[in-house]
């Protein structure tokens, strides 16, 4: 009777152990992603590698917009990949192009070379992202374990991150030059590549020739889908702000006379919030994905005003640290609407177009890079640091009024189909 009784409370155990286990291709997928943002030194000294080859203003804000369109372009592009190839076939060939345009990008001169280089690298760069987010919708089914991997990822994978290209990146910078530093980057792209083509599990060779299990969704029909725009419209309002905190904040720190190296300690203030937050926001925000059918919005617009009044405050800031303050304190709000939007992008996503869904609302993240400089220094230029506090905030608050009408679009989403089961019963 007792070993019987043993035997059973072993079996629950192990059960338990399989249901609270996730997939080994997403810790694969985390890693690397891990591994493409600690070396990600590419983007955030993207501006200084154009500039030390003694182009003007103008080039560099040219290089630097043409990486954002290739950003845009890559995470719609890499989102369908995943859907249709795979991951591992997706994962592979963008982090060996990537790898290879980094070095010749570090060796670049001219301007077009400069160009056409960053188009491609910025098409690349990000491939994890939807890939990571499409393998989380298919392989996690239930909603509070999935917020606890978009928690670490947004939380710990990111600031880990953000420390190591911004404390790291800095000190390095001064003793190597910048493109040593995307020589690194292509190292991290090159050995994310060797990993994804080795270890994740290909699909399988049958799969082509079967007939799908679910119908293809195009990218057409996925923009018609009205709770994806206003999420990308929500998200894009919110992430001009966040963004802040890599375009707005170096002009504004150059503006108060602060130098260069003070701005890393500002990203590592957020950095190392993320790191000792994320344990404790964690449990608290799976509870609230998890907690109702519907997604937590309020939750969301509390998480993206909280954000955003953070980076108005640092727009208001004197001292680096004033400025690490409020870097700091926009970590936890940071970090929930992450887990937030990306629980409704799970959510929302048909079957098999994961990457399509992932891709579309990352591209506001690479959008949001393009338009949070060009207004950050309009604003500075022609209302100084009240201006951009205000237009900062104002962003935010946008973004969390749209969270109202992609509310009642979602609870119209989830009673539509009742009404069509109702209406079947009766016609039998």
């Amino acid at each position: 009777m007792r070993s019987t009784r043993l035997l059973r409370h072993r079996t629950a155990t192990r059960a338990q152990d399989a249901h609270d286990s996730y997939p080994a291709v997403i810790w694969l997928l985390l890693g690397g992603n891990f591994v493409v943002r600690g070396a990600g030194f590419a983007y955030p000294f993207l501006a200084y590698h154009v500039a030390g080859r003694h182009h003007a203003a103008d080039a560099v804000g040219a290089v630097l917009a043409a990486f954002g369109l290739g950003w845009a372009i890559g995470q719609l592009l890499c989102g369908w990949l995943a859907d249709r190839i795979g991951a591992r076939t997706t994962l592979t060939a963008t982090m060996l192009v990537a790898a290879v345009v980094l070095v010749l990008m570090a060796q670049a001169v001219s301007v077009p070379v400069l160009f056409v280089g960053a188009v491609i690298t910025g098409v690349v760069y990000d491939a994890p992202r939807p890939v990571l987010g499409a393998a989380i919708t298919e392989l996690v089914p239930d909603a509070q374990r999935r917020a606890r991997l978009d928690a670490f990822r947004f939380g710990w994978v990111v600031s880990i991150g953000r420390a190591i290209t911004g404390g790291v990146g800095g000190m390095l910078v001064g003793a190597v030059g910048v493109p040593v530093l995307f020589w690194i980057n292509a190292a991290g792209c090159l050995l994310f590549a060797v990993v994804a083509g080795c270890c994740i599990p290909g699909r399988r060779r049958g799969a082509s020739t079967s007939p799908p299990k679910h119908p293809n969704i195009s990218y057409r029909r996925a923009f018609a889908d009205r709770r994806l725009t206003l999420l990308f419209a929500s998200s894009l309002a919110t992430l001009i702000a966040v963004r802040g905190l890599y375009a707005a904040i170096p002009m504004l720190m150059a503006d108060r006379g602060l130098a260069a190296d003070q701005f890393g300690w500002a990203q590592l203030a957020n950095a190392a919030a993320g790191l000792a937050l994320t344990p404790v926001i964690t449990p608290w925000v799976g509870k609230k994905v998890a907690a109702r059918l519907h997604p937590r919005l309020d939750v969301l617009a509390l998480a993206g005003l909280w954000t955003t009044v953070s980076m108005g405050w640092a727009a208001l800031a004197h001292t680096t640290l004033d400025f690490s303050l409020a870097t700091a304190f926009s970590t936890p709000g940071e970090v929930a609407w992450f887990v937030i939007a990306a629980g409704v992008v799970h959510r929302i996503a048909p079957p098999a177009t994961g990457g399509r869904y992932h891709g579309i609302w990352s591209m506001s993240v690479a959008v949001a890079s393009v338009i949070a400089p060009i207004m950050a220094s309009y604003s500075l230029i022609h209302g100084g640091h009240q201006l951009v506090a205000i237009v900062t905030v104002s962003a935010g608050a946008l973004g969390a009024g749209l969270c109202l009408p992609l509310a009642r679009t979602l609870n119209n989403s989830t009673r539509q189909p009742v009404h069509h089961r109702k209406q079947g019963s009766h016609s039998r």
